[in-house]
């Protein structure tokens, strides 16, 4: 194994002063245990700088390590049940908003997130790939600036006999899309946009779920060069979308060119034929 290779392997990342490095431990949908976070703090007091830091894919950096250290600290983290990476053309971190856990949530983000990184967690692909997920609309994880983004969303129902005409759902709507005009709810699917806030905050049960999915974003990236991801026609059921991703990576390392983003790939070979790889289509 090369020195770059086996950096890399370690999750060694170079820093301004020369010989010095970070080591970046992999934070499965951003959460640890105490023990582990202990862990963490014992590393970096011994072997860095005294100084923790927390990246944008909620991963752990040690900094302020000397580069020969860089296995051992590497082997203190996994003993500690961390693994080291989220470097180079490989899967990233799965980025989790808190969704499992918020009540605004509308999927287990941090379980989706998990099971990715169980089953594809730092494969080798042509380019690095980066997946996120958000629980809901408010979208904190920012999916769309992702290779893959997932949206967890839930729309709502009216049952009239059940109304009430209280109006509790149209203050709660920050889109418009409900009105309560004598006593009547008038509903506009167009502005809606599937936070499922309405359905929950119904004191009488008179809004149910017309519908619940995933949506799903392809091709987003941040950075230098900026790209919306571009969404899918209609919605991935949850149980599904680990499916859907394992298809998704399997035809990005069969058609990407090397050192070619996901986006970039469907520049090239057509969006259609990359939605049409997992049974589904550009949004219109």
């Amino acid at each position: 194994m090369t020195d770059g290779k086996k950096s890399r392997k370690q999750g060694a990342i170079p820093l301004r002063e020369r010989g010095k490095v970070a080591v970046r431990g992999k934070i499965p949908a951003g959460v640890m245990t105490t023990s582990q976070m202990a862990a963490i703090v014992r590393i970096a007091e011994e072997f860095g700088s005294g100084e923790v830091a927390m990246t944008t894919r909620l991963n752990v950096e040690i900094p302020g390590i000397d580069r020969r250290d860089a296995g051992a600290v590497a082997e203190r983290l996994q003993e500690a049940g961390i693994e080291t990476g989220s470097t180079g053309a490989t899967l990233r971190s799965v980025v989790a908003c808190k969704g499992t856990v918020c009540r605004h949530g509308c999927c287990d983000t941090q379980g989706l997130a998990r099971a990715i990184e169980e089953r594809y967690g730092g494969c080798e692909l042509p380019r690095k790939l980066k997946i996120s997920i958000a629980g809901c609309p408010n979208n904190c994880a920012r999916v769309q600036l992702n290779d893959i983004g997932i949206m967890g969303g839930r729309f709502p129902e009216f049952y009239a006999d059940e109304c009430e005409g209280c109006g509790a759902c149209e203050k709660v709507c920050r889109e418009g899309a409900i009105r309560v005009v004598d006593d009547e709810v008038r509903f506009s699917g167009e502005a809606c946009v599937g936070c499922g806030d309405c359905i929950a905050i119904c004191p009488k049960d008179a809004v149910g779920v017309a519908s619940e999915g995933l949506r799903l974003y392809l091709g987003g990236r941040s950075g230098r060069v900026i790209r919306v991801g571009t969404e899918a026609e209609g919605l991935v059921a949850e149980e599904e979308i680990l499916d859907t991703v394992t298809k998704l990576l399997d035809y990005f390392k069969e058609n990407a060119l090397p050192g070619e983003r996901l986006g970039e790939m469907m520049e090239r070979v057509g969006a259609e034929k990359v939605f049409a790889a997992v049974g589904m289509r550009p949004r219109s």
